[in-house]
């Protein structure tokens, strides 16, 4: 079975690589000011050196590095954790420039990472990943490469459960998503299934709620809607978990997996294998696109729970999956 959201990947902290060092205006919150340039300014007012306001920081139990300070102020990351936002309004009483001098300056928290696409970028990379013809494209027609196009994946968690007779019958998947624009509502999912004699197909939402489904069965593809309940704003997040039950089979399945138009933080495949229909072979692989060979195949042996799994260090974009081979006799 094929399946995706969403894409998906995404950077902790991303620089955003302007390191000006020009003059700045005397009012640190004055109009076209930015963070990096009201830091610099008052440093070199208070006459410390980062080594200093980093010993000074240290004294009132603020643990923030030359190196991250020095970043700061030079523009090529900014304080978003909890920990970075206390150290901000600590620095402002040793530099002196007031309550909420600096951290009015950084506004709101900025996007991280993927979810810094620009527009048309997510057609770009569904384009790679589905080329023209293949399933996605049929499924969804005319709309098929502006498919989430105003969200990006961050973490995905996926859970397949096989019967008796080797057939997929449910998967759970939690994911977690972030907006690229404001005025996202909901997020689609399309699912593949790998039998097209499949009659039938229940989606439970456990967090969001469905608006929409659509089961084509001579394509074998699964499409439905699932709301948020509110509207994000560019950079907000929402999670959302579901549980799908395929009606009865009798085609064994063979492989799962997951199509990811961009990278991820994190991509967890776990796949239970009934006791009676253990594999004698089972293996992690990636694919580049939907029409490109299994490679990078990693064996997968099963724990005490009939369980293998799959959680790549670096979840990059393309096919991830498992494939297994049926029981010897």
């Amino acid at each position: 079975m094929d399946q995706h959201e969403q894409p998906l990947p995404a950077a902790d902290a991303p620089p955003h690589d302007t390191t000006s060092n020009g003059p700045a205006s005397s009012d640190p919150t004055s109009s076209g000011t930015t963070f990096d340039e009201a830091l610099r300014r008052a440093l070199r007012a208070s006459g410390l050196t980062l080594q200093r306001l980093h010993h000074h920081l240290a004294v009132r139990g603020i643990s923030i590095s030359p190196v991250t300070l020095s970043h700061w102020q030079r523009g090529r990351s900014r304080p978003e954790r909890p920990q970075s936002l206390r150290a901000v309004a600590e620095v402002e009483a040793i530099l002196g420039t007031g309550p909420g001098a600096l951290q009015s300056l950084l506004g709101h928290r900025r996007p991280r990472g993927r979810a810094l696409v620009r527009d048309g970028a997510m057609s770009t990379a569904l384009s790679h990943v589905h080329p023209p013809g293949s399933p996605l494209a049929a499924a969804l027609g005319a709309d098929a490469y502006r498919f989430n196009e105003h969200l990006v994946s961050l973490s995905v968690h996926e859970t397949v459960r096989l019967d008796e007779y080797g057939c997929i019958a449910r998967y759970t998947v939690s994911n977690v998503v972030r907006a690229t624009r404001d005025g996202v509502r909901s997020l689609t999912a399309h699912h593949q299934l790998d039998d097209t004699d499949t009659p039938s197909v229940q989606v439970t939402v456990a967090c969001g709620r469905l608006d929409a489904l659509r089961f084509r069965q001579e394509l074998g593809a699964v499409v439905f809607e699932i709301g948020f309940g509110r509207t994000l704003a560019r950079g907000e997040t929402a999670i959302i978990e579901y549980a799908l039950e395929v009606g009865p089979r009798w085609k064994p399945s063979q492989h799962h997996e997951r199509t990811l138009p961009l990278s991820v933080r994190q991509y967890l495949l776990h796949v239970y294998f009934h006791p009676r229909h253990v594999p004698s072979a089972a293996y992690g692989y990636f694919r580049e696109h939907s029409e490109a060979p299994r490679a990078h195949r990693q064996p997968l042996t099963p724990d005490a729970s009939h369980s293998v799994h799959i959680l790549p260090a670096k979840c990059g974009a393309g096919v991830h999956g498992i494939a297994w081979t049926a029981p010897r006799p």
